[in-house]
């Protein structure tokens, strides 16, 4: 059976980093994280729940507008292994909801697609999430080449400096939306210190060769 591929890097992409946002607790940094990719001229892709997306409509329809890409971070961001929460894994029936369903809220908010990229909640993924969500219409499961830690309380300045050590040719960088997170205020500064190694910026899909 066809599974889908994981992704935390797309090295022969160049010269590119992908800045990616999930967005599954509250809305938090969105309008200030909007308003700095648009200043920079930036496009980023945004790991999107879809209880996010409901209860977030314009934003949603924002990040459409002004370009940025989607990944389907599933319904309600329940681990599909149950690995980092300690729960029985999600059936595949279970899989197949939590993918439906976002992708026809986000699609009808916008009229674009999260296929064929997938994001698994925490995470966490084995052979059978590959199988269930390849089933489905996902062909990539991205994953991440730095982690921020904003989401763990890391500060601004410890943000840059992950980013600033990590970087790489077709690197994927997890930023979180959220007000728990410092990613959002830290966001110039990033942008900033990768522009000062010479890197440029791409969508996932980008990446991908998928745009």
């Amino acid at each position: 059976m066809e599974a889908a591929a994981l992704v935390y890097s797309v090295p022969s992409a160049g010269h590119v980093i992908a800045l990616t946002f999930d967005a599954g607790s509250d809305v938090g940094y969105s309008h200030d994280i909007l308003d700095t990719l648009a200043a920079n001229h930036i496009r980023a892709t945004f790991g999107m729940t879809g209880e996010w997306a409901q209860a977030n409509p314009k934003f949603v329809q924002r990040i459409a507008r002004e370009g940025h890409t989607f990944i389907n971070h599933s319904w309600s961001h329940r681990s599909f292994t149950g690995a980092s929460t300690g729960a029985d894994p999600l059936t595949a029936e279970e899989r197949a909801s939590e993918l439906a369903q976002t992708e026809a809220h986000i699609l009808t908010l916008t009229g674009v697609s999260t296929k064929p990229l997938f994001r698994p909640p925490y995470g966490d993924t084995d052979d059978s999430v590959a199988r269930d969500v390849a089933a489905n219409g996902y062909a990539y499961q991205v994953m991440w080449s730095i982690d921020t830690r904003g989401w763990a309380g890391a500060s601004i300045e410890e943000i840059v400096e992950r980013v600033r050590e990590g970087a790489s040719d077709g690197g994927i960088i997890v930023m979180h939306v959220g007000s728990a997170s410092e990613d959002g205020p830290a966001l110039q500064a990033v942008i900033d210190a990768l522009r000062a190694e010479g890197y440029g910026f791409a969508t996932v899909q980008g990446l991908l060769g998928l745009e």
